[in-house]
């Protein structure tokens, strides 16, 4: 069949106007996508706005419920979604709603149900996301197999699949939807290589994906518990929370004979499963980070990021911490998350600090493995062993060791 392309404002093969763009940049107001939505408990958040992203996985992996889950986590934002249904049915995707805590009048003021059966009509589709007031913050497509079916594409075409892209997803995105497509995988584990069933331009064409693991199967009597993994993250805001390549860990608990569900997305740290490594703490980032935001209420992730000192990472690994331990809460705002102090959070004092020299009289003992890489440690060490006519005191060279290497952004207690 002929797909009519999304109806252009104006012709797109012009110059872009790049002085603007960094004009943008330059006054902080362009900074690039940054995920906001499908937090974890944490508050990480896995989707960005005005982006086409996907999620693939077995049947009855939790692909349903953690679609619904964020779209109720828009809902109570006062945000609205949108749901292009190409499997289920109405009736089955209220009743998850309403079980995750929806009310009857957030799902009819904010949830926009479509279920697609005829062939595809561009016309109607392009009237249905012009006509959305406010415009979807989230849109879910569900079913991408008889998506590609109703409108006569073929799931294993590269050609097909680029223009499935340009003819749901991508004006959706347009529009500044973050796009959530759930798919199926292959049924051997062997064959699916990073992505699901079809065309690899399916991956190609998405800003971001994740795959379901199922550990425990969910159910409406029984909990369940999926790994996320993320198997492409084009903007790099997301892949650096994962270990292992999991980024999360949903846990799917019912709740009064099924009655009630709860979805929580937790970081992959913060379970016993014995395949993902322990955590490491950064207890003076975390200081730090919760001092910051005691003398700044409200302050962004951005802010944090710039006003800690301390290597990005650390300081995003110190905040999630914080998050997750409720010295800190986060409030989603539009698509800023601001951070309150809930409780101050101070390194102890009868833990030993990282990076800390153990005691000993013996000036030749080896000192504890510095963070330092490099040279910079060979230098640390070598000073350490030059004055071999003293007894170390341990604080004193950290100071030391801290007033040398405090301006250096890869420096990082």
């Amino acid at each position: 069949m002929s797909i009519i392309p999304f109806p252009a404002a104006a012709n797109s093969w012009i110059r872009v106007d790049l002085a603007s763009i960094l004009d943008g940049i330059e006054r902080g107001e362009i900074v690039g996508p940054q995920p906001s939505l499908m937090l974890r408990s944490d508050g990480i958040a896995l989707l960005y706005p005005g982006e086409v992203h996907s999620l693939a996985g077995e049947p009855e992996s939790g692909k349903g419920w953690l679609s619904l889950a964020t779209a109720l986590e828009v809902i109570r934002g006062g945000g609205q979604v949108l749901y292009l249904d190409f499997e289920d049915g109405p009736a089955s995707i209220v009743a998850r709603l309403l079980a995750l805590g929806a009310t009857f009048a957030q799902v009819i003021e904010r949830f926009v149900y479509v279920r697609p059966m005829d062939p595809f009509a561009a016309p109607a589709f392009y009237e249905l996301v012009r006509d959305l007031k406010p415009a979807p913050a989230l849109a879910v497509i569900d079913g991408l197999s008889e998506a590609y079916a109703l409108l006569g594409l073929d799931v294993n075409s590269n050609t097909d699949a680029a223009t499935f892209l340009s003819t749901i997803p991508r004006p959706l995105a347009a529009g500044g939807a973050a796009v959530l497509e759930i798919d199926h995988v292959v049924k051997a584990k062997e064959g699916r290589g990073r992505f699901s069933i079809g065309a690899q331009h399916k991956l190609a064409g998405v800003a971001a994906a994740y795959s379901t693991d199922i550990v425990t199967s969910p159910s409406r009597t029984s909990d369940g518990l999926i790994r996320l993994r993320v198997e492409k993250d084009r903007h790099g805001h997301v892949r650096g929370h994962a270990h292992g390549g999991v980024i999360a860990l949903a846990r799917i608990k019912p709740h009064d004979n099924g009655t009630r569900i709860t979805v929580t997305l937790d970081p992959p740290d913060s379970t016993d499963d014995d395949s993902l490594d322990g955590e490491f703490r950064p207890t003076q980032l975390m200081e730090r980070v919760s001092r910051y935001v005691e003398e700044n209420p409200g302050a962004g992730l951005n802010q944090i990021r710039d006003n800690v000192r301390g290597k990005a990472a650390w300081v995003d690994t110190a905040r999630s911490i914080l998050i997750r331990e409720d010295y800190i809460r986060v409030k989603p705002s539009g698509q800023k998350q601001l951070h309150h102090h809930v409780k101050p959070y101070r390194v102890p004092a009868s833990q030993p600090r990282p990076n800390h020299v153990p005691d000993t009289a013996q000036p030749t003992a080896s000192p504890r493995p510095h963070p330092l890489r490099g040279t910079r440690q060979d230098t640390v060490q070598h000073n350490h062993h030059q004055h071999t006519n003293r007894v170390p005191d341990p604080d004193a060279d950290l100071e030391r060791i801290q007033a040398k290497f405090s301006d250096d952004p890869e420096f990082t207690l």
